[in-house]
């Protein structure tokens, strides 16, 4: 059962993704094990017969899993990485497919730069909507050491629709890729510091 978090008006479609996470700080080196559940809100429905919403909002939920729930900083993170949305330039389509509970669904890649270490697939939910399947990430600094998430289940509505701010996974990589590459190489400062 979840632990759930107050839920937009309108979630009552009960439209959500639910995640495995597994994580690996610093200070705990071994892996801590949660769940937290994505949730998708429906458009607002409006008259506007020319502009019909074709996006909705979306909300990250805790779950508990083996008496452990993942904490506001880990749900916060996750949520950086998650995706719900159409396809994108940086997303190719895979031949190979993975099943989610009864659903069979068509995996895409996400490219990401090999210095980035990360390593995220998203599978099919619907006709042309796609979800974070799989990701992994190991990181060389900060308190994070590694993270892992696991799509586990999937339950849409009738006629889901991407989240606005679907995309979310894109704009952490491309900001990671940046700072990736504004961080000073430690050899080539100490090569300078060499008298």
């Amino acid at each position: 059962m979840g632990m759930a978090v107050p839920l937009l008006a309108g979630g009552v479609d009960d439209a959500h993704l639910d995640y495995r996470l597994k994580v690996r700080t610093r200070e705990e080196p071994a892996a801590v094990e949660s769940a937290f559940r994505m949730v998708a809100t429906p458009a607002l429905s409006t008259r506007n017969r020319v502009h019909r919403p074709r996006m909705g909002s979306w909300q990250i939920e805790p779950l508990v899993l083996n008496g452990k729930v993942p904490t506001p900083a880990m749900l916060v993170r996750a949520l950086g990485f998650c995706y719900f949305s159409g396809p994108a330039a940086q997303v190719v389509p895979l031949e190979q497919g993975m099943t989610i509970g009864k659903r069979w669904c068509r995996l895409w890649q996400v490219q990401t730069p090999p210095e980035l270490g990360v390593y995220a697939y998203l599978a099919e939910v619907s006709p042309g909507l796609l979800a974070l399947a799989y990701l992994s990430t190991a990181q060389p600094d900060g308190d994070l050491s590694s993270l892992e998430i696991h799509l586990s289940g999937v339950a849409l509505g009738r006629r889901p629709v991407p989240a606005e701010e679907g995309t979310a996974l894109l704009r952490t990589l491309q900001h990671l890729a940046e700072r990736t590459r504004s961080a000073p190489d430690p050899e080539a400062v100490e090569t300078e510091a060499v008298p």
